[in-house]
Order: C-alpha cells, then structure tokens, then sequence
C-alpha cells in the first residue's frame, strides 16, 4: 500500500508528470528514424504492409514480454490477473490499443502523404481532451485549454507543411487514419478507467502481448522471401521494443494518476520530436518550421497545464 501512496506521489507531482509525459514522447518520437532505418535494413519496401505489422507485431509481443518479465522480478506473483474482468479487459485493450490502431494506422498511411497521416493522427489528443470535458467532472475545458489545443494543432501543421495537403479523401487511407484516431481515443479512456484496479505495468504488459501477438497473426497473409535479417536490425527491434515498453508504462501511469485532457497534450511532442531526432539520426535537415512547430506546441503544453498556485494537481 506504501508503494501505491509513493507512485500517486511522485506521478502527481508537476515536474514528474511534466518529465515523464515529455519522456514518452520522446521515446515514442524516437521510433520514426529507428523504424525507417530498420526497414532499410530489412530490405522492406514502403508498401510492404504484412510487412510493417509482422514488425509491429514482433515489437509490441517482445515489449509485452520484457515488460511481464520485469513485472514478475519486482512483483513476484502479483503479476497474475485474479478477476475474469480484468483478463477481458487487458485482451480488449490490446486488440483496441495495438492491433486495430496499428492495422487501421499502417494501411490508411500507406494510401495517404504522410503530412495528411500525421495531422489527421494528431486529432486524437484535440479530440481526448475536449471529450474529456464531458466524460470527468474535474477535466473541464477553460480558455487556456482551447488556447492550448489551437496552438497545439498548429504545431503539428506547421511540421507537416512540406509535404503539402489536399482535399482527396480515400476510404483506405484517410477514412483508416480516422478509425485510428477513434481506436487511439477509445484506448485513452480504456486505460484511465482499467488501470483504477490493474497495475499500469500489468495493464500495458498483457495489452501489449495479446495485441502484439494479434498483429502476428495478420502477418502471416504476407510472403518474406526478400526479407533480410542484420545485426543492426536486430538491436533496433530490440530497442523499439523497449522503448515502447517503458513509454506505455509511464503513459498509463500518468492516466492512472492524471486528467487526460492535460497530460494528452504532451503527445504533440511526438511528431516534433520525430522530426528533430531523424534529423540527428538520418542526417535530415531541421527546418523553420520544425522550430515553429516546436515552440507552438510547448506554449500549448504550458497554456493546458498551468494552474493558479493556490490549486493543487488532481487526478
């Protein structure tokens, strides 16, 4: 019980809340360059769809597992889920959380620019945060949140500017991007209600191997005979594996503890920070925008996240 008391502690305080959601961004921003190099060492074309899920498929599995393995040295046999309930809700969970966002996310961009696929991605944190006005009693939208999220959304359209946006829509790729917006929102609310009676490691864990492993089943529709298989693209398997494992724990963690109409803001980091890292990774160029989108976002972030000092942070 004194370990639950220290979580809520430190994933309440402000500067945690605010270096753990900018972490996970980071992380989950870092999978841009790891995954395109890794494709290129797997001699993946770009419309390899079977592809892109077997490794999605392979990634989210192994993170599940490193993440059970780690759960099972620190909690011993606390690990095992005791209600039916929650076994239902962490299998649905993971098909909502990782095998239909995926699967919708890697077909609709495939059939969209990928500006289109990233701005559209980007309506999820817009979309959590004015729902959760009308889902929780303590996350209403104010003056500073609608200012928040309009200098958020510019942040993610300024970044995407270079690849241009038109009108077209496609029902394989626009309309797919916005099944995953809508499997992206409904997992954020999953989460906030499940992790009150599973452990967010728990809860990240077992959604990530039932999910993973659903994404392996779709794979095997797919023909691999040109696929190759490195040493380096071993360890960026590896490495998105666990970068996923930790920046799940840490975003369920903060649900668990936090408004999601605050800390969901912080996720416009992650396409910024995409750019900025396959800039420093793969030699691509950081751009005014890329600076512009940056700054816009984190007055957003600041704008959604401050309280009169006379209020304290509640979950």
């Amino acid at each position: 019980m004194k370990s639950i008391d220290v979580t809520k502690n430190i994933f309440q305080r402000k500067a945690f809340v605010i270096l753990f959601a900018v972490l996970a961004s980071i992380l989950w921003g870092s999978a841009f360059p790891v995954l395109k190099i890794t494709y290129e060492q797997m001699n993946m074309a770009g419309d390899d769809l079977y592809g892109k899920i077997l490794i999605a498929g392979i990634r989210f599995f192994l993170a599940g597992v490193l993440l059970l393995l780690y759960a099972f040295i620190t909690m011993g046999a606390k690990i095992k889920l005791k209600r039916k309930k929650d076994v239902y809700r962490v299998f649905s969970l993971g098909l909502v959380q990782t095998s239909l966002n995926y699967f919708f996310f890697y077909i609709g961009l495939a059939n969209t620019t990928a500006s289109k696929g990233a701005i559209i991605s980007s309506l999820s944190n817009f979309l959590i945060i004015i729902l959760a006005h009308f889902i929780y009693s303590n996350d209403k939208l104010n003056g500073k949140k609608l200012y928040g999220i309009v200098f958020g959304i510019i942040g993610v359209v300024v970044v995407n500017l270079d690849g241009g946006v038109d009108a077209s829509f496609k029902l394989m790729g626009e309309g797919f991007m916005f099944f995953s917006v809508g499997t992206a929102i409904l997992s954020s609310f999953m989460v906030k209600s499940y992790a009150k009676n599973i452990h967010p490691m728990l809860l990240s864990a077992y959604q990530l191997i039932f999910g993973g492993f659903v994404m392996l089943l779709i794979s095997l529709g797919g023909s691999y005979e040109t696929l190759r298989v490195t040493p380096l693209s071993i360890g960026l398997l590896v490495y998105s594996a666990i970068l996923s494992a930790v920046a799940f724990t840490l975003w369920y963690t903060l649900l668990k503890y936090n408004k999601p109409g605050e800390i969901t803001m912080f996720r416009f980091l992650i396409p910024v920070s995409g750019s900025i890292l396959s800039a420093i990774f793969l030699g691509e160029t950081i751009t005014i925008q890329v600076a512009i989108s940056l700054f816009s976002i984190v007055i957003g972030i600041i704008l959604v996240n401050r309280e009169p000092k006379r209020k304290a942070l509640q979950a």
